[in-house]
């Protein structure tokens, strides 16, 4: 097909081909299989390396969504407590130095620590069911 169009590069003519599916696309002249069949055709290498990329991303993807368990008389710092919260550790510390956060422990000069099971019973205290329950 591009021999058909000898002056025209090789980015204009897969630009030119895109446009081409999307307006066949938005038309409902085609659908998504056959426009990729059609992608995969022309453009052979493009679309291996563009599924390779897919795949890798979703093998990373998997070891971010990991939660740490946690055993109730484990000691958390600040930055995992807030993680447990869903706080940031700024409200955190806001909160411990207004007195309304959860229950911390002072073990020297400036080491915070939070029980796990203290965060729990936090939380649980915590819940309401109207905006009038404060």
């Amino acid at each position: 097909m591009q021999s058909l169009l000898p002056n025209i590069s090789k980015a204009d003519f897969t630009y030119v081909v895109i446009q081409i599916l999307i307006m066949l696309f938005r038309a409902d002249k085609l659908d998504i299989d056959h426009a990729q069949s059609i992608l995969e055709a022309e453009f052979p290498k493009q679309m291996v390396r563009k599924r390779r990329r897919r795949v890798s991303k979703l093998k990373r993807s998997g070891k971010r969504t990991r939660t740490p368990q946690y055993n109730p008389d484990d000691m958390l710092t600040p930055d995992k407590a807030a993680k447990v919260l869903s706080l940031s550790v700024k409200t955190l510390a806001n909160m411990r130095s207004a007195g309304g956060g959860p229950v911390f422990l002072k073990l020297a000069n400036r080491t915070i620590r939070y029980r796990y099971s203290d965060l729990q019973v936090f939380i649980a205290n915590s819940v309401r069911r109207n905006t009038s329950q404060y």
